[in-house]
């Protein structure tokens, strides 16, 4: 009687099925497998912080100072914690309501403030981290995901990426650690997605949910994950379309999640969606055809990008890429590009064909900056590229392995000699892209340093940007001109600002923010009256109310003799200022006096004293006031106490010795000038006034030397010789009289 052989059961696994082959193992086993991954991650992320340490040395740049140094929540450390969770991204920054909801970055940016202060080092550190961190997981997560390939293709593209040199601005930038985690939140999410295929652990779903989660968190571009993903899960395993939506349910109840906490946070708020020329030049395309010609022509320039990373500029906005038509080449160039690869995309997508997932990738991850389907506020930027490059570079490193005909699907590489014996050609020619990439990531990183080098450098990358003129013109007068103690320097940064923010306007003539800039430099070289025109020209469209810009054209209006105007805007500045300084109010306080409001002028003056007692400016200003009301023995009082906090405070000396003579007290008067003569001998104001002294005094010869003085300081001091005529005519000295008032006439005094 036969017997009946057991059958073997068939076993069942949750687990997706694959079309690819897995890597062969090595002689010695997995264990040697598993080495060689852990070696070549470490070499990937090495690379990326070798290729960015240079930069933990330098400064903030460009908008950094929207979340670091001129946000208030950043700078109340991590005590503002709870308002970042709860509110829109820039919400420290300004009053403008947006869409925005990053918050995990500004928790490390407070973090970093209440550790260090306001010192740019730590963020650069942790961006460099950060970076490296992310070339890890890059590569084990491409490991993960391409099995039917061995090593060569993950760690080429990790390589690829990690040194290609557009990525430069988002490693560079502190502010866009956004970006960075982003990215590494996703990739940590495919990784455990993967991971959870492999052994269906709850664990890791969990993870992948958890670092999904922290990605929409990070920056919101991260929600074209919810299509990539299952493209990622399709085209590189065997399942269904069905199933691949059932394996990716996980990111999808995230997202929902992620959408109701935003909900929660934004819901209430009307956002500020009117985009501005000078942000997105496509809102100034001729019609709708054209604005969406450029953008598809746009969208080839990304490509090239890609390809030929030079040169290389943080912006790109109104007018450096110029609105065209459905007739330019370069339109028709990018369209008939991207027909073709739309084309080879739906053809190869049933085969699950890698370089139409590249295609595809690409496709869903620029998306959402495309400008095609919505306008968003920037027409065109390197950093929108970050996470879109990992396609262009899979699908280059598996076009070299082609060409040069590495086997990048059997041949197990045991080491990195033994890739080099393989293909020393194709070893060779990555070896000179990456030298090359490095050379203009490390070069294009280290112009980062500060705004000046940046700037320096992206105003010939970018000469037809009005935004990139006025931010060189802006750093030439914030950052230098106005820190500059020596006069000379500081005039010629003013002008060169000027030049540059006068470019921006001209590019674009209702720049306001140029305009603001312009008067501000104009108001340094005391113009007041180009101040004020290029304050109007920025008050005719400007979409905010800064209240330095109200506190510039008020002192502007006031200096120019328009104290009523000056009034009026450093009212309004402390409208917007909720902590509005002293400046305001001595300013006021000043104003308030030239328009003979004397009352006013005093609460203004009490109002700053009152912020900071030891202001020599406030007490010396409220002397003035007192004097101009003729109570010349409380203006003493007040000029005294500005000379005791300030004891070579020339200009309180003065006034003291001019309320003394209105008192006719003259030999008090001389006491107090003389005192201004011992700290400055050629102070011709006060050797004006001695003269002035002498004369009431009747000590004519006395009168005669001081008035000479000022001749022989400043010739042109019409004044001085119509006084020195007076003065001999006095004395009957006729003929020196009438030399001396020819000279007054000569200099164009009308007597």
């Amino acid at each position: 009687m036969k017997q009946n052989k057991p059958r073997k059961k068939k076993t069942t696994s949750s687990n997706p099925p694959s079309n690819q082959k897995t890597q062969p193992k090595s002689k010695s086993g997995g264990k040697h497998v598993k080495s060689l991954k852990k070696m070549m991650a470490i070499l990937c992320a090495a690379c990326g912080i070798l290729l960015y340490a240079h930069t933990v040395g330098h400064d903030f740049a460009i908008d950094d100072g929207t979340v670091i140094q001129n946000n208030r929540f950043t700078k109340e450390g991590i005590s503002s914690i709870p308002k970042m969770l709860t509110t829109p991204y820039r919400a420290g920054f300004w009053d403008r309501t947006e869409g925005l909801y990053r918050p995990l970055s500004l928790v490390m940016f407070a973090v970093e403030y209440e550790l260090v202060g306001e010192k740019a080092w730590l963020g650069h550190l942790i961006n460099v981290l950060l970076y490296g961190l992310t070339a890890y997981f890059l590569f084990l997560t491409l490991v993960r995901i391409l099995p039917k390939y061995n090593l060569i293709i993950p760690l080429v593209t990790t390589l690829l990426f990690v040194f290609h040199p557009l990525h430069s601005e988002v490693i560079a930038n502190i502010k866009s650690r956004d970006e960075i985690l982003g990215f590494l939140f996703t990739l940590l999410t495919i990784f455990f997605l993967f991971k959870n295929f492999k052994a269906d652990n709850i664990k890791w779903l969990a993870f992948s949910a958890l670092f999904f989660l922290l990605a929409l968190l990070s920056k919101e571009s991260a929600i074209t994950a919810v299509v990539f993903i299952p493209l990622i899960v399709y085209f590189f395993t065997k399942l269904s379309v069905v199933d691949v939506l059932k394996k990716s349910a996980i990111i999808f109840g995230v997202t929902i999640a992620y959408m109701g906490i935003r909900m929660v946070v934004l819901g209430g708020i009307e956002y500020d969606v009117n985009i501005q020329p000078i942000n997105n030049s496509l809102l100034e395309a001729e019609d709708f055809i054209s604005q969406k010609a450029t953008a598809i022509m746009i969208l080839g320039k990304y490509l090239v990008k890609l390809i030929f990373p030079h040169p290389l500029s943080f912006d790109y906005s109104y007018n450096q890429i110029p609105n065209v038509g459905v007739g330019n080449w370069r339109f028709l160039l990018a369209f008939v590009a991207y027909a073709a690869m739309s084309v080879y995309a739906i053809m190869k997508f049933k085969s699950r064909d890698v370089f139409a997932f590249c295609i595809l990738f690409f496709f869903v991850t620029v998306s959402l900056v495309s400008n095609v389907v919505i306008l968003i506020e920037s027409v065109f930027g390197e950093r929108f590229l970050y996470v879109s490059s990992l396609a262009f570079c899979l699908a280059a490193a598996i076009l070299l392995a082609r060409a040069f005909k590495v086997d990048y699907k059997k041949h197990f590489y045991k080491n990195f000699g033994d890739l080099l014996k393989h293909s020393t050609a194709f070893t060779a020619v990555l070896a000179v892209i990456l030298t090359l990439y490095s050379f203009k990531t490390v070069t294009r990183a280290a112009q980062w340093k500060n705004n000046i080098s940046l700037l320096e450098n992206d105003i010939k990358a970018s000469p037809n940007s009005a935004r990139v003129h006025y931010a060189y013109g802006s750093a030439i007068v914030i950052e230098g001109a106005l820190k500059e103690e020596d006069e000379v320097k500081k005039q010629e940064m003013l002008d060169k600002g000027i030049v540059h923010l006068q470019r921006g306007v001209e590019i674009l003539p209702t720049y306001s923010d140029a305009f603001f800039h312009m008067g501000v430099a104009y108001k340094e070289k005391k113009d007041y009256a180009n101040a004020i025109k290029a304050f109007e020209r920025a008050r005719l469209n400007k979409t905010w109310d800064d209240p330095e810009f109200y506190i510039a054209s008020g002192i502007a209006y006031g200096s120019a003799g328009q104290p009523l105007k000056g009034i009026e805007d450093l009212n309004t500045a402390i409208k917007y200022k909720k902590d509005a300084g002293d400046e305001i109010y001595n300013n006021l306080g000043i104003y308030y006096c030239d328009a003979g409001m004397y009352t006013e002028s005093l609460a203004a003056l009490n109002k700053c004293i009152e912020q900071d007692p030891n202001n020599e400016k406030a007490f010396y200003n409220t002397g003035n006031t007192y004097a101009k009301m003729n109570n010349f023995t409380t203006a003493i009082n007040f000029y005294a106490k500005a000379i005791e906090l300030k004891p070579d405070y020339t200009d309180a000396y003065n006034n003291t010795g001019n309320s003394y003579a209105q008192m006719q007290n003259y030999p008090k008067a001389i006491e107090f000038y003389n005192k201004v003569i011992e700290l400055s001998p050629n102070n011709t104001k006060v050797l004006f006034n001695i003269g002035i002294t002498h004369y009431a005094l009747k000590n004519y010869p006395k009168a005669i030397e001081f008035f000479t003085r000022v001749t022989q300081i400043e010739p042109g001091n019409a004044n001085a010789y119509y006084n020195l005529g007076n003065t001999y005519r006095d004395i009957g000295d006729i003929a020196n009289a009438n030399l001396n008032f020819q000279k007054a006439r000569q200099l164009g005094l009308n007597i």
